[in-house]
């Protein structure tokens, strides 16, 4: 894909006509981003290795049923793939407004909160979606993930203070994330990746990462990214996707999640960002303070917001 030029692809891709591709270079993915112009309509073109073409279907297909749900998220106007030039691409509507890592801190606490329960609502529509999975094979997938991360994280030169406690919180407890129903995730729902418009909550972006997960592995990233950003919201996210009533089940669990995606997220970094290590390191002592070592299930932002 590196030697994909503009008039290239302008060629190859017969929805567009020479029109300007205007690169987006913000964010973690590694395939490549445009906003472009199709039948007269402003667009994302994004290009991906020929090799993820599979996923990418998958993906589309899911975008066209998480609409019909009603889900507030961006039309698949084209899908194509090009073995030639081993690259596989989609264009999708162009979903207005700014994301909300750049909105949220302007707007007030009531439109903050108002966003994030929107987004909820979103969440839950799309895990209402059926599919077939095994409950057992994911557990065992994610055992064995697991296992794998802290081996990868031994190796580290840089480690998490108190990784001992965190690694043995997980094993210990492992077994709760499965009392959570599988679901086809988004796998990357923060508030970079959700749009607000005129103030309000416009939709969700960027599926790049779905698939087949536990429910409440959705909400990993609110203490990494949104509740830092935003307790309002993060409140909202999680009201709006109980409606209102939140069992405590979800605390525990996510208290679970919460802890191995610590030891994720330091391998993340490490193998392909390490220039965000200081960042990662931030958060992950914000992780470990809101659940005080994990000897609490629910995270203080959450209880001091109710109060």
């Amino acid at each position: 894909m590196q030697n994909l030029t503009e008039e290239k692809m302008n060629t190859l891709i017969p929805e567009l006509t020479e029109a300007t591709l205007i690169p987006i270079t913000k964010g973690y993915s590694f395939d490549l981003k445009y906003v472009t112009q199709w039948n007269g309509k402003r667009v994302l073109l994004r290009i991906y290795e020929l090799a993820l073409s599979g996923r990418v279907q998958e993906k589309v297909a899911k975008m066209h049923a998480f609409r019909e749900m009603g889900v507030r998220c961006q039309e698949v106007f084209a899908f194509g793939i090009l073995p030639e030039e081993n690259f596989c691409y989609t264009i999708f509507s162009f979903l207005e407004g700014e994301d909300g890592e750049v909105a949220l801190p302007r707007l007030t606490v009531d439109e903050q909160y108002a966003a994030g329960y929107e987004a909820g609502v979103d969440l839950c529509k799309m895990h209402d979606m059926s599919i077939e999975a095994s409950k057992s094979q994911h557990m065992n997938f994610v055992k064995t993930k697991f296992e794998k991360a802290v081996e990868r994280y031994s190796k580290l030169g840089t480690r998490i203070p108190n990784d001992h406690k965190i690694i043995d919180y997980v094993r210990r407890n492992l077994l709760l994330i499965g009392e959570s129903k599988l679901v086809f995730a988004h796998h990357d729902y923060h508030a970079g990746n959700l749009i607000i418009q005129h103030g309000k909550y416009a939709g969700v972006i960027d599926f790049n990462r779905c698939g087949v997960n536990t429910a409440y592995s959705e909400f990993d990233k609110l203490e990494l990214f949104s509740s830092r950003l935003s307790i309002p919201f993060s409140q909202g996210m999680i009201q709006g996707y109980f409606s209102d009533e939140v069992p405590d089940l979800f605390w525990k669990i996510r208290s679970v999640h919460m802890a191995q995606l610590l030891i994720y997220h330091m391998n993340w970094v490490t193998d392909y960002f390490p220039d965000d290590l200081p960042h990662a390191k931030e958060a992950i002592a914000y992780v470990w303070e809101m659940y005080e070592g994990f000897n609490r299930t629910t995270p203080k932002w959450y209880e001091e917001s109710q109060a």
